[in-house]
């Protein structure tokens, strides 16, 4: 019974997005430069001939224009503390050009400083559901989450969140990723000083799970736990067979992007093809049996290639894994306690 309710809640998420219009393209064509489909596919021939280089990051990258404030809601102030910054590797859509980042306080401030880094899913417009999923986070750590490029505050105007990641044109996953990592590097190296935070483990859900898993196996985030919570990992496979790609199929048919095309210019989007460089590293896996997002074997495929420390597997699907959040910092706090980190 429960299997069936996981699936008609995921399987829901079609008929909302389709409803609000998020994840369809009313112009699949406004996201192509002024080369259109021919110059996107060069872009991603390019991206995808090494891309942990194309996403690799300099070893110093600063935080720029840093402001600290209180987040208000109305009149009253929260707990909450928001950082900004300008991302270090600019779009060229001002919004979105602007890093936004939250530190949700530990119940009880840490002697050590310790604090985890979250990296959201994607399509989020709103604090609030995130900032209630890290609530049992909180009672051992400050988390600290950054909005992702094209999310949050960083969504222009006239555009549903996450567009200007996942959109006709392949090429702006590509740039965006890379964005997403850059404005990462920025923040890590901003939290010490400017927060009196050190970074002690880094957490991602789902598109922001592929994400921490990439760019540390570029590289970056050297020696931090990583604990991925339903992350993705083949595109062109999310898209086909799970419940969120239809718009972007129809969009990137009416862009004229055939499957075939669609193929070569994502090739390179498989993160169980890069996972293997973090063998070894301390990696708590969590997945969902029943996730219709990315559908099996997705998730198997990946947890092979990555051989992780640990896997946690829950009776949940994508986004329903959210409601197993006290299961999952449970999971975080043990993993992080043998690990030596908390």
């Amino acid at each position: 019974m429960k299997r069936v309710l996981v699936h008609s809640v995921e399987r829901s998420l079609r008929f909302k997005n389709r409803l609000i219009g998020v994840g369809w393209h009313k112009d699949p064509h406004r996201h192509f430069g002024p080369g259109g489909v021919e110059e996107a596919a060069e872009l991603c021939r390019d991206a995808g001939r090494d891309l942990l280089e194309f996403i690799a990051v300099p070893a110093s990258v600063p935080a720029r224009a840093l402001t600290v404030r209180p987040v208000k809601r109305g009149p009253r102030t929260t707990r909450l503390t928001e950082l900004r910054f300008d991302s270090p590797r600019p779009s060229g859509h001002p919004r979105n050009d602007r890093v936004v980042a939250r530190i949700i306080p530990a119940r009880k401030p840490r002697a050590d400083r310790k604090a985890i880094v979250f990296h959201h899913a994607l399509l989020q417009r709103h604090w609030g559901l995130w900032e209630w999923f890290l609530t049992p986070f909180a009672v051992r750590y400050p988390v600290v989450m950054m909005a992702a490029p094209y999310h949050f505050e960083r969504t222009p105007p006239g555009w549903f969140p996450g567009e200007g990641t996942v959109n006709p044109n392949p090429w702006r996953l590509y740039e965006s990723i890379r964005q997403w990592s850059w404005d990462q590097r920025a923040l890590m190296q901003a939290l010490p000083e400017t927060a009196q935070l050190e970074p002690a483990a880094v957490v991602g859900f789902s598109l922001g799970a592929f994400q921490s898993l990439l760019a540390a196996s570029a590289g970056d985030l050297p020696d931090l736990p990583l604990v991925a919570v339903a992350a993705t990992n083949r595109y062109a496979f999310g898209l086909r067979h799970g419940v969120l790609g239809r718009g972007t199929l129809e969009g990137l048919r009416r862009a004229g992007i055939d499957a075939d095309r669609l193929d070569r210019m994502v090739d390179a989007v498989q993160l169980e093809r890069y996972v293997p460089r973090l063998r070894g590293r301390r990696v708590l896996f969590i997945a969902g049996r029943h996730d219709r997002v990315d559908p099996p074997p997705s998730a198997h495929r990946l947890e092979a290639a990555l051989l992780p420390t640990r896997s946690v597997w829950l009776d949940s699907g994508h986004s329903t894994v959210l409601l197993e959040r006290a299961r999952i910092a449970e999971e975080v706090f043990r993993f992080l306690d043998e690990s030596g980190t908390g």
